[in-house]
Formats: C-alpha cells, structure tokens, sequence
C-alpha cells in the first residue's frame, strides 16, 4: 500500500511502479482501513471522508457532498456527519474508515485488522460490509482470526517467517451468523429436576450456595409467585432474553450478508492532482486554529512556545543593536577624521624647514603647519562639557561629549562663515569649533537641553590654553572638516610642552617679555648646573634670545623677605624707634637703657612689628604667582580676592592679633596672649582653609595650571610660537637634565638681531619622534607633493608609518574596525545558533503532540510536499503572531532610547537596514526551525511514524 518500504523486488499497481509513484498510486487505485481506525479527531466525520476526495483534487461542493452522504449511508452512518471521532464508539468509528475508503470508489481496499479493536457484533458487522464491498473491488484483509477468515475470505494466502506458506479458495465464505447475546442456550448447563404431585422444577447450573426461597399461591386458578431470594428475574413473554433448548453452534449461514452497500452512487474519480490535501487559506485557519484558539489540547505548551518566540525575537534584536555599533562605527569611519590633515615625520630640521618654504606654494596646498609629538594616529579624541558656574560646578566628567577633531591654528578659520557665537575678538581660552564637530557633539549630548548648535556655545574643553584656562567654545563655524581652532600661543603651548624644553609663555604669569628677549626663572636653592648672567645669548629649540633677566621661585615668604627687604628683619632698629618715640626727653639711648626698657616696649609693640614685617607680603605673592602658580593659597588671594588667605604664609599669633585689632581697633599686648586679657581670642589659621575648600574642584580641574619646573625661560607669545615650530640646536640650561659635565656640549654662531655671536653650551637634543601636521586646501594636491618631496623616506618602526595621509587613516581606522566588526559579527553569529539551537529542539517538541496528525496525513494520502507547505505556512503564522510581537515591541523600546538620549548612541545602533535585514534573518531562522522537524519527520515512512511516533 506504499506505508513503508520493501528490501527487493517491485510492487505495479495497474502498471504502475508504487516505488516511483507512491503518493498518486495511492490516492487513485488505493483505499485503507486501519486497526486504529486513523481518523483525524480535530475533524468532522464529513472531513475525515471527504479528504479522500479532496486528495484526488475534488473541490469542495455539491459533488463531494453527494459522495460522503452515499458513503456512509453505505455504513449506516449519515446521521453523524458532524460528529467529531472521539464521541463516537469504536465500531461506528470504524464504520466512518471504511467509508473513507469507499468514498473514492478505489479498485484496491486494503484492510489491516479492521477488527483488531472491536467485540463480536461490531465485527460482524464490519466484516459485512467488507464482504459487500468485495463483490466488486478487491479486498485485501490481514487478520490473525482464523474464523473471519474461513466466513469471509474468497482467496486465503497464508504467511510464515516473512513467507507464502499456502494459497487456497474458500467458496464458502458467505458470512456469520453471530451468537445472539439475549439468548440462553439451555443445554451448555447441567439440569437438576424436582418433581412432586404439583410441582416440576428444573434448575439448570451450578447449586446456589443457600436454597431458594420460593412462595407459589393458588388462588381461584391465579398462581402467585413470591420470590424472598435476592438477584431473581422472572422471565415471561414479554422478556428480552430467551431460553433456547440446545447449545449454540457456530456455523456459516447462507445469504448472511445483506445487499445495502450500493456503490452506484459512487462512480471512480479520475483524479486532476494527488496527494493535495492543504491550500493557503485551509493551512493559515488551521494554524491558526491550532495555536491561537481557545479550547485546543495543549494550551499551557502553545502559550509557552508563543512565549520564547516572542522573547527569541526581543533578544535578537537587543543583541543585534548592541553588537552593530561596531558596524557603526565601519559605516562612520569616513566621517571621524580631517581629510585635509597630513603627518609627515620630521627627523632633522632641513625635512621640516622643506615643509614650511612649502606653505602657502600653490603646488603644495599647504595652508598651515605646526610640530607635533610622539607618535601619531591620524585622529585624536577631544572632550566638552558644562562649565564652571559660581555657586556649583557642572564640570565633572559625568557630563561629557567626545568627538574626534584635530587641533588647528585660529587663522585657518579666518575665511570660514560663522553659524553661531562669535569669531572676531576672542580671549586666549575661546575657540571655535566646526559644523562636523558641533554636530557630533550633539548626537553624543546626554543632556536634554544640548540639542541645537548654539546649546553648545559655552562648553569647556578637556584642551587648557597657556594661562591654565580650559578652552571654551566661542563660535561654531561652517566646514566639513573635523577642527577645533584655537590662537596660536595656545596651540604651541603642547609642541613647546611635549618637546621637553624648559621653556613657558610670558602672559601665562603676567610677566612682560619683549621679543628676542628671556626671563631665566629658577627655583630657590637650585640655581642650575651652569650659572647665566643678563645678557647672556641661548638657543630655544634653534631660536637665539637674549637672558634679560633672572628670577627666583622663593619656597617662603621669610626666605624672599630676606633677599629683597633684609632691612625689616632688624627687631632691635624698630625697638629702638619705639623706645625713642616713648621716652622723648631721653638725651641718649643706650644699650643698658633699651635692654632694660625691651620686654616693655616689647610687650606693647610686638604685633606692630609684625605688622611692618608683613607688610610686603601681597608683593611677595604676587610676584611668585607672575612665576609660578603653584599654591592653591596664593591662587584664592590672587585669581578670587581672598585677603583673609594671605595669613595662611604668617605666625598664627599675628593672625589672632588681626582679628583682635579688627573688633576692637588696636593690637593686643604679646601678654594679653597668655590668657591675661579676657577679650583676646586665640584663632587657627588652619580654619580659613575650609571656608573655601568648595574652590579646589575649580582649581585642581585646571590642567597645566602651574609648572613644577626646577627652572625655566619665559618669553613672548612671538618667540613662544617661534620655538614650537622650530627644531635645532639648545642651550643645555634650557633643558630638564643636567649636562654640565658632557661631552656632547657644542658652540655655534648665530645671527642674534643682525650680528653674529658665538653661543656655548649648545645640545643636539633627541627630540623624540617629532611630526609636522600639514593642513591642506587641496588634499590631492598636497599628497602628490608630499610622495613626491618624501618618498625615500623611512617608516619609524612597524607600528608607525613616516608619511600619514587621510587615506591611510581611513585604513588603519577600517582595520581597527573590522577587527572589532569581526569579533561582533562572530559573537552575535554564536549567538544566533545557540538561539536558533533552543528555538530548533523548542518547536521540535512542540511537533511531537502532532506526530500521530501527521502519520494519519501520510498514512491517508497527503504528499510530504503538501504537509511541508502546510507546517510552512503555519510556522510562518505563528512567526508573524509572535515575533513580529517581539520584535516590533524591542525595535521600539530602543528607537525610544536613542530619541530620548544621546547617551544610548554608544551603546546602541540601529538604522532601519539593520533592522530590515534582522527582520528577514528572525523570519527566515524561525520557518526554518519550523519547518525542519516535519521535512525531518517526513524522511520516515507512514508506516514508520505511526509505530514509533505514535504518542
């Protein structure tokens, strides 16, 4: 019947090789019955029939409907056409089989022990209409009963070990006659008789195990009988059960079968199609109906598995946004850096003096250059955030905006159109940024009121200008270019800084130096390894300036007193005034008459002198804040007006004295503090510091706010750019280390303001690795030059190239993006198979609760084609109903979240090809996970998945 497979040999159906052809052969020439009856219980017994028919490409309508009605007349059972199979009994479900099998009129019905499940009445019964339906198809019964075998069977083959053991005709197979079930056959029991003159009992059985108690009244010819025994039934003539004389015998009986199966009504089909049983629209309301309706089996598994669809979904999509921003940044690669800027390694001073006659040349492009040092990666990171305000500070790092964007000089900017803020009279801390850099700030702001270019005017930079103020945005300018501008004193500030040169700028300490000129600043007690003198001509990174005076950074106030004013140190001359003052009539003061008069004029005078003492400590500040700001102290008095701080550098006695004298308008007697005077009120210095402990966060934030420089140069903002642009011979004082005692100490002559001098002490310095950023007005044409100037020239090591060019930036960015691409490509890869993994085995077992549907589809008929499209479409149902769920729900969720913040940006990207194409992938791996349990489960025979799968 094509249910399973056979070892060797052939099968030919009219013909026609069932191996070949199995699904047509099937439905066309083929009918089954089957022990377990194989209805589909979620249809009607309409359905179950008319799927035979259906199966053979009959549609729906009156034809197939005159067909069932015929058919199961034919069984006895059009009443139930509507019944579902599993309120029916077993013999009228076989019934409902056999009209399955007969509604197609097939010329073969293959019955295998239809009579397996039934008791005696409901097989005679069947094999009846067997019988009948034999007299015009072939019937092939398999049956261990040997007695339907001998009333049915025209043609009986018997088999043994997998073999034909005989073949024989059986002409009298013409029924049963069954045993009547209310007839009791007397003689099958032992008779015991009791007679007497007005009785004769006969009791027929086994002797009960107490008597019989048994009243019998005669009254006027009526006999009343009264039974006192339990569990007695009288029969009469009106009782069902009857006494039939004999034992029964079983035995064949002509004309046993009735003629009622009329097959006129049920002409061949000649099939258009086979093995179709499932359309579109029949498999979405059947999936549909399966999955989603109230009242089906399983509820709590279906709820589960809509459950971990819904969630596979939402976590596909959540892992996909953060994993993508690897491919964000792959997408944006192009847009993260200046393609107008190039690095070109400067080793010697004649590579870089070859760049700088090239500026401004219409063959370079070259437009602007400064030095850089250390190694380069082409784009650097640079860091905005809300400012300082008086009464609190927002310029923590917990509100910061990052961007890629080169440092550049002012001028550059000169001829760019301004979009917001201003560009024209900036201090030395303002900068301008470009629309490129604006905009990429914007979509990093975390703060909801940084929206707009002109919310960013006011933002300070992590990037200090030269007076150890952070940078703060002034005006935005309008360029595609990746820049931040800042002046050039500011700019230089980090070449003359990472150039390991002992060298500051004069504003940055208020100190005014003319051009050409130096102040030697050195701290106290370190005077350097060579002396210098005013006048003296050094070399500042090849530039001659002139030493026109030296400074010390004195560690105390007393120690600079002493060296400026060492007058005011004297005690015993401001004494002896006093004493004078007091004793006017005296006609000498001599030493016996002060020494005698001291601890008294000492006790009234003590805090005046100090008084005069201190009275140069605002010059002593300020002059060591023009140097060096190093004390948070000294920045409180200077930058904030602080006076109460300047007593932070005096005794604590004078402090409490101040106090003293500002309540009650004179010093207190040195005695009064020793506890004679009641008014007098000690005071610690160390309570100023507290008050004002809320400026620190401001002062400590300042980068490069002060130099711990053991000596240094300061000198103008002219020859501080100078020097940053500048590479040659130094002046060995104006460097860090000590090389008094080398070897390496060189004299050259210099033109220093139109004369020649000789300079000593001379230092071929390392300089390190030293770049020259080039901007460019036309980038093809300064990468032609540069090959053209530079192409001998060596790379640095394997890590850093000696020529880099916007194109090899956007290489080396690309490879750095892959590489994290690749990671995020193979994390979300495993992933997607772990996942697709538990979504496999998840709907796997969801299938076997339909195992034994499946087996009935294919034991009936159904191609697997047509059960593969079925599950497809309803897997694909079930997908829409359910991850679309899902994912439309996280989709939304993160949409949300980048909307809402910027912040989200850096952890989650999601364009809509992203999620178009994630969308497909969900789709696609949920079908197939679908679908693949089926087309696995179909590679077994029908007659495989009913036996092993039936559960």
């Amino acid at each position: 019947g094509g249910l399973d497979k056979y070892q060797s040999g052939r099968v030919l159906v009219e013909g026609e090789s069932l191996e070949k052809n199995a699904d047509v052969i099937r439905n066309r020439y083929i009918g089954y019955i089957f022990q377990n009856y194989n209805l589909n219980r979620n249809e009607s017994c309409y359905d179950n029939i008319a799927d035979a028919l259906r199966l053979l490409g009959m549609p729906d309508g009156e034809e197939m409907e005159a067909r069932v009605e015929a058919a199961l007349k034919n069984v006895g059972m059009d009443k139930f056409t509507k019944r579902l199979p599993d309120t029916l009994s077993g013999g009228q479900q076989q019934r409902i089989a056999i009209a399955r099998a007969i509604v197609k009129n097939p010329k073969i019905i293959l019955a295998d022990e239809p009579t397996g499940n039934l008791d005696e009445a409901n097989t005679v019964m069947v094999m009846d209409l067997l019988k009948q339906i034999s007299r015009d198809h072939l019937v092939l019964l398999v049956t261990h009963e040997s007695k339907l075998v001998d009333y049915y069977c025209d043609t009986v083959i018997e088999l043994s070990d997998g073999k034909v053991a005989s073949v024989r005709k059986n002409s009298a197979a013409n029924g049963f006659a069954a045993k009547d079930k209310n007839s009791i056959y007397l003689g099958e029991y032992e008779k015991t008789e009791r007679l007497d003159e007005n009785t004769n009992i006969e009791y027929y059985g086994e002797k009960p195990s107490s008597p019989l108690k048994i009243k019998i009244i005669n009254e006027g010819g009526k006999f009343f009988v009264k039974l006192d025994t339990p569990g007695v039934r009288v029969l009469d003539e009106h009782s069902e059960i009857k006494l039939v004389e004999g034992v029964y015998e079983e035995k064949p009986e002509e004309n046993a079968v009735s003629a009622n199966v009329d097959m006129s009504k049920l002409p061949p089909v000649i099939g258009t199609r086979h093995g179709r049983l499932f359309s579109l629209w029949g498999s979405i309301k059947s999936g549909y109906a399966y999955n989603f309706r109230k009242g089906t089996s399983g509820k709590r598994g279906k709820k589960v598995l809509q459950f971990v669809m819904f969630l596979f979904a939402a976590v596909l999509v959540l892992m996909t946004s953060i994993f993508s921003t690897s491919i964000s940044n792959v997408v944006n690669a192009r847009e993260t850096y200046n393609h107008n800027v190039f690095y070109v390694y400067t080793k010697d001073k004649e590579t870089y003096e070859k760049i700088n006659a090239a500026v401004g040349s219409a063959e370079s492009g070259i437009d602007g250059i400064h030095l850089s040092y250390g190694y380069q990666s082409g784009y650097q990171q640079i860091s905005f955030m809300p400012g300082f305000f008086e009464t609190f500070n927002t310029g923590s790092y917990e509100n910061v905006f990052r961007t890629n964007a080169v440092i550049l000089d002012m001028q550059l900017a000169s001829k760019l159109r301004l979009v917001e803020g201003k560009n024209k009279n900036l201090l030395p801390e303002e900068v301008l940024i470009t629309t490129a850099v604006a905009d990429s700030l914007i979509e990093t702001s975390t703060l909801g009121y940084i929206s707009e270019r002109k919310d960013l005017i006011g933002l300070v930079s992590d990037v200090s200008s030269t007076e150890g103020t952070r940078l703060r945005i002034a005006g935005i300018v309008d360029s595609s270019e990746r820049s931040v501008y800042v002046d050039s004193v500011t700019l230089a500030q980090y070449s003359v800084a990472s150039s390991a040169i002992c060298v500051e700028q004069s504003k940055k300490y208020s100190a005014s130096v003319a051009d050409g000129k130096a102040v030697y600043v050195m701290r106290e007690g370190n005077p350097g390894s060579m002396p210098i003198e005013v006048g003296s001509i050094i070399m500042l990174n090849g530039v001659p300036v002139e030493v026109s005076e030296v400074k010390t950074l004195y560690y105390s106030y007393f120690s600079w007193l002493a060296n400026h004013y060492s007058e005011l140190e004297k005690e015993e001359v401001f004494y002896k005034e006093k004493l004078s003052e007091k004793y006017p009539n005296s006609d000498e003061m001599s030493d016996p008459f002060y020494y005698e008069k001291y601890e008294e004029i000492r006790d009234t005078y003590y805090f005046d002198r100090l008084e005069i003492y201190f009275s140069k400590l605002d010059e002593y500040i300020r002059e060591q804040y023009s140097l060096s700001n190093v004390d948070f102290s000294t920045w409180l008095y200077v930058e904030k007006q602080i006076e109460e701080v300047k007593y932070m550098y005096v005794y604590p006695e004078y402090y409490s004295a101040v106090c003293y004298k500002e309540k009650y308008g004179e010093y207190p007697k040195l005695s009064d503090t020793n506890g004679e005077n009641p008014n007098y009120e000690y005071k610690d210095i160390n309570e100023i510091y507290p008050r004002y402990a809320a400026y620190e966060k401001e002062f400590y934030s300042r980068p490069n706010s002060y130099s711990y420089k053991e000596r240094f140069f300061l000198v103008s903002d002219s020859d501080y750019v100078k020097i940053s642009k500048s590479i040659g011979l130094t002046s060995a004082i104006a460097l860090p280390g000590d090389y008094s005692g080398s070897n390496a100490l060189l004299e050259a002559k210099v033109n220093y303001q139109g004369k020649e001098v000789t300079v000593k002490n001379l230092v071929k310095k390392e300089s390190g690795i030293v770049f020259t950023v080039i901007h460019s007005n036309s980038p093809s044409d300064t990468e032609d030059w540069i090959n053209s100037e530079f192409s001998g020239l060596e790379d640095i090591d394997d890590y850093q190239k000696a020529i880099i060019t916007p194109n090899i930036i956007f290489s080396e960015l690309m490879v750095d993006h892959s590489q994290s691409l690749i990671a995020g490509v193979v994390s979300m890869a495993v992933i997607i198979v772990v996942m697709s993994f538990c979504m496999y085995f998840i709907m796997r077992s969801s299938l076997m609760s339909r195992v034994k549907e499946i087996g009935i589809y294919r034991a009936i008929g159904v191609s697997r084609k047509n059960l593969i499209f079925k599950f497809t479409v309803e897997a694909a149902l079930l997908t829409a109903l359910t991850v679309t769920l899902g994912f439309l729900a996280m989709s939304a969720f993160i949409r949300f979240c980048l909307s809402s913040s910027a912040l989200f940006e850096q952890v989650f990207y999601y364009p809509i090809w992203i999620a178009g194409g994630l969308f497909v992938l969900i789709y696609a791996i949920c079908i197939i996970c679908g679908v693949l349990p089926i087309f696995l489960l179909l590679r077994k025979t029908p007659s495989e998945i009913l036996a092993k799968y039936d559960i």
